[in-house]
């Protein structure tokens, strides 16, 4: 019975996660880049799509988005520079990255997947796993922004 309700309340939530949320497609193949970007607005998100890292990097400085999703291989800026780029700047946005790759099996790409502990997906997966990791990052964002503040609530209180 708690699997039913379980169920029942995943719904609405994912629903209420994509609603206004911007995200940032960076993925140097125009036909999967699109397809992403067409699944994400169909679940309400508001979506940016580049074709290109460096482009991607200077739109990151520039605008502020929910969430990153992020080919690994690219040309030019690859995936892991990017992420790599916005984590020494400092970019909050390097703590919302989903990684979509066709390169899970080399084993530099999971050793920085791993290393890094970051969400990733088969860039030929299921449509629904792409949304299930886009939420599931973005509600992990929520859960850690609600224990620092109710950390800093409860010391402040106590100090």
């Amino acid at each position: 019975m708690p699997r039913r309700a379980e169920r029942k309340e995943r719904p609405a939530l994912r629903q209420a996660s994509g609603k206004g949320s911007r995200v940032l497609v960076v993925e140097d193949e125009p036909t999967v880049a699109r397809l992403i970007a067409d699944v994400l607005e169909d679940e309400g998100f508001d979506v940016d799509v580049l074709l290109d890292g460096r482009e991607a990097l200077n739109r990151a400085a520039r605008e502020s988005y929910n969430l990153v999703i992020c080919d690994m291989k690219m040309p030019g800026l690859d995936g892991q520079k990017f992420y790599k780029s916005l984590e020494r700047v400092g970019n909050p946005l390097h703590e919302r990255f989903l990684f979509v790759t066709g390169d899970i099996v080399a084993a530099q790409t999971q050793e920085f997947l791993r290393r890094n502990d970051l969400p990733h997906v088969a860039k030929l997966s299921r449509v629904e796993g792409l949304t299930e990791k886009v939420h599931w990052v973005l509600e992990s964002k929520v859960r850690r922004e609600s224990a620092v503040t109710s950390t800093r609530k409860d010391a402040a209180r106590n100090g």
